[in-house]
Order: C-alpha cells, then structure tokens, then sequence
C-alpha cells in the first residue's frame, strides 16, 4: 500500500472516530437532560429560564 492509502485509511478512522465521540456526547446530553426534567418534575420544581444559577456582579469596571 502507498501512503497515501494509508493516510486515506487513517483519516475515514479519525472522522468515524469523532463520529462516535459526538454521537456518545449528543446521546449522554439528552438522557442528562431528560433526568433532569424527570428530578423536577418529581420535586416539583419550575425551570425558570430567566432565572441565573451564577449571581451576576454588575460592579466590575
């Protein structure tokens, strides 16, 4: 084989491979969410997209 079917072969593997990667993240992303929603739900709480999880400091300059 050249080299060039061997970096043909290495880059199809690299761009699967980031495939699978995303596709894990994506995958993982959603069943958070969902748990997430499912806690709420449960505890009662209401998702407030207004509201900030971090204090935001309006005295920097």
């Amino acid at each position: 084989m050249e080299d060039r079917t061997y970096l043909s072969i290495a880059y199809i593997g690299m761009i699967i491979g980031i495939g699978i990667w995303t596709w894990t993240v994506v995958s993982r992303n959603r069943r958070l969410a969902s748990r997430i929603t499912a806690m709420e739900h449960t505890l009662k709480v209401k998702h407030d997209e207004t509201e900030a999880t971090v204090p935001v400091n309006d005295d920097i300059k």
